[in-house]
């Protein structure tokens, strides 16, 4: 067979390979988790240290998809709190964006604990109305906390990794490195949750931060 020849018929061949229609690739469509199952993942990837609990039995106090937590890669909790998913996850992005840099920018040093001073609680809202109507330590008549639904936690101070202990109730007000770096991580906080509540905005919160997720908007800075 002569070169002309066997250049021509590989010019047959290629032609027909390129006429030849394609067969579709079936490819697997990606698996969907379900919001809960997402979450969960979420919290487990950024190492959050918690545990699933039960949703417990329908009701005004239902925490959607309720964990437990006790700390995670950057700090401890001086006690667990029991919270939703979605308020455990806000918090851990909390952390790592407002507290620490808050900290590495006053202090110099990270932190190594948050206190909290509560988190679910089947409770209406603490007001001063409230308060009134039910006797000193509880609340009756008005809406349904945010507590009640595992949205909000009461932060009452944290402690650096050198041991110094910073308290909302003392150090909130004054002139010093403590009052410097609470009041900086209130106003940013206000980018974080729904409702940020400070000893600015009334006596029921002269010791801690509330913070919380719900429907309502309010930066109490």
């Amino acid at each position: 067979m002569s070169i002309r020849r066997a250049i021509v018929i590989l010019g047959v061949l290629l032609v027909g390979a390129c006429a030849a229609p394609l067969r579709p690739v079936a490819v697997a469509p990606p698996p969907v988790l379900d919001p809960d199952a997402a979450c969960l993942k979420e919290l487990r990837d950024r190492r959050v240290v918690f545990e699933p609990q039960a949703p417990g039995p329908a009701g005004a106090c239902r925490i959607p998809n309720p964990v437990k937590v006790s700390g995670d890669a950057r700090l401890s909790w001086n006690r667990p709190g029991m919270l939703s998913c979605s308020m455990a996850r806000t918090i851990e992005r909390f952390e790592a964006l407002v507290v620490e840099p808050a900290a590495m920018k006053v202090f110099g040093q990270r932190v190594a604990r948050l206190v909290h001073m509560g988190t679910y609680d089947c409770r209406t809202r603490r007001t001063e109305t409230t308060v009134a109507a039910a006797g000193a330590g509880g609340s009756r008549g008005g809406r349904l906390s945010e507590h009640a639904r595992g949205q909000a936690i009461d932060i009452g101070g944290f402690e650096l990794a050198d041991g110094t202990a910073i308290s909302v109730k003392k150090d909130w007000k004054g002139a010093g490195k403590r009052s410097e770096f609470l009041q900086e991580v209130a106003r940013a906080s206000c980018e974080h949750f729904n409702v940020v509540l400070t000893p600015n905005h009334n006596r029921l919160h002269n010791d801690h931060l509330h913070l919380d997720i719900g429907p309502h908007r309010l930066c109490g800075y």
